[in-house]
């Protein structure tokens, strides 16, 4: 009896994709990967510490923080995104090699 493998098409859509990352997620996958204590610390507190603001007219017009997502232009930012897009990899592989449902999301 011959058996052969399914094939999948995947398509991430990786639009504002910096913006969407998960901020539990990002330092649950830096702890499950080894990084320190310490380490997740400081890149928790380099993401989550950070004010913006509008300009309207060129002059500032209120500030206020982001809740979630990497910044662009960030220079840890494509690093860390790399980690989180690492962690999607792994776990789509182990669905995989589980012969395991894939539950999916739109929208």
């Amino acid at each position: 009896m011959r058996h052969s493998k399914g094939n999948l098409i995947l398509k991430l859509d990786m639009f504002k994709a910096y913006g969407r990352v998960k901020w539990k997620f990002l330092y649950a996958i830096l702890k499950k990967m080894g990084f320190p204590a310490r380490f997740i610390a400081l890149i928790k507190h380099a993401i989550e510490h950070c004010w913006f603001t509008i300009l309207v007219n060129g002059e500032p017009s209120g500030f206020f923080k982001s809740s979630q997502g990497l910044r662009q232009g960030d220079p840890i930012s494509p690093a860390l995104f790399i980690l989180a897009l690492e962690a999607l990899s792994r776990g789509l592989n182990h669905l995989f090699a589980q012969n395991l449902d894939m539950l999916y999301q739109t929208g």
